[in-house]
């Protein structure tokens, strides 16, 4: 496999031309316990950090993880090649721990992340805005993906809810079994580039991973009390697509809150800031106040409640 079909382009190659000679480029491919699985121009190999890669790693808490570029040491023979470098990032999905909130780096180098909601009780709108502001801050492009439309029958009214809630998103409309919609991810699967999927347990990413070619991921049945699914993904994994995607494959995630997320906070609700403009008073609580310009887009139907509320 080529350096490109994984993802390569001129903005690694830079990085790699102002290194030191010798050192061979490769994508971290997999994540296990103390070491990670790699794919170079050569084909495949294990790799683990370099001791003073290691300690400067430790001493900031982040870890390479899956999609970084890094360079190794060129050993052969070695069961284990040096990691010296990890390239810049061109994006980096990350959330705070559940306890200590320090910032856990999970994706690196995603192009698209689709962020997946399911029409069958996982709906959420507050959720779906913790995800979109992890993904606004990551660099990454966000896609959302409404999956099991076929088991929601509103799933219509929601889908157009999701849109005006998240102008300028992208949002996709799946079902769960016949692979209704699957035509509308063509154009985010081009060769080379990469994707992730995050979003709650037993809302259909494997499903959809399996159904897009990749290998085969294990699926579990969903409760119909509560519409909560099993964890089936064990580790972070890059799987090839059949038309030459990459997709990160990140375990099902309870809990998310983005790292930083002020700026994309921001970003997501720019709309009202910019009819906050137009109130009568700088200080404005958009509640009962007289001239209110965010009221008054709300009563017209200009600005959806779900983005108010």
């Amino acid at each position: 496999m080529k350096l490109e079909d994984l993802g390569w382009d001129v903005f690694f190659q830079r990085q790699l031309e102002a290194a030191a000679p010798g050192l061979i480029p490769a994508r971290i491919t997999a994540e296990y316990a103390g070491c990670y699985g790699v794919h170079h121009a050569r084909g495949e190999a294990l790799a683990s950090l370099s001791g003073k890669l290691k300690h400067a790693a430790g001493a900031t808490g982040e870890m390479p993880v899956v999609g970084d570029w890094v360079l190794l040491a060129d050993r052969p023979g070695a069961d284990r090649l040096p990691v010296i470098t990890v390239l810049k990032r061109k994006s980096k999905l990350s959330r705070k721990a559940t306890e200590d909130e320090v910032e856990q780096p999970i994706a690196a180098n995603a192009d698209t992340i689709f962020i997946v909601q399911g029409l069958d009780g996982n709906y959420n709108p507050r959720r779906l805005e913790r995800l979109l502001v992890a993904v606004l801050e990551s660099g990454a492009a966000p896609v959302i993906i409404l999956n099991k439309a076929d088991l929601c029958p509103d799933a219509a009214r929601l889908a157009a809810e999701t849109a005006l809630q998240c102008q300028g998103i992208p949002v996709l409309v799946l079902n769960s079994l016949e692979r209704g919609g699957y035509e509308l991810l063509t154009p985010f699967l081009a060769k080379g580039r990469t994707l992730a999927f995050i979003g709650s347990s037993g809302v259909g990413k494997s499903t959809i991973i399996n159904n897009l070619g990749a290998k085969k991921q294990k699926t579990a049945a969903v409760r119909k009390s509560d519409a909560k699914g099993v964890h089936t993904t064990t580790t972070r994994r890059l799987l090839p697509l059949e038309g030459g995607a990459l997709l990160i494959d990140t375990p099902g995630m309870k809990e998310f809150e983005a790292w930083d997320a002020p700026a994309g906070l921001r970003e997501n609700f720019d709309e009202i800031e910019a009819l906050a403009l137009n109130c009568r008073f700088t200080n404005c609580a958009h509640t009962t106040e007289p001239d209110c310009a965010v009221r008054a887009a709300l009563d017209a139907g200009v600005l959806a409640q779900a983005r108010y509320a």
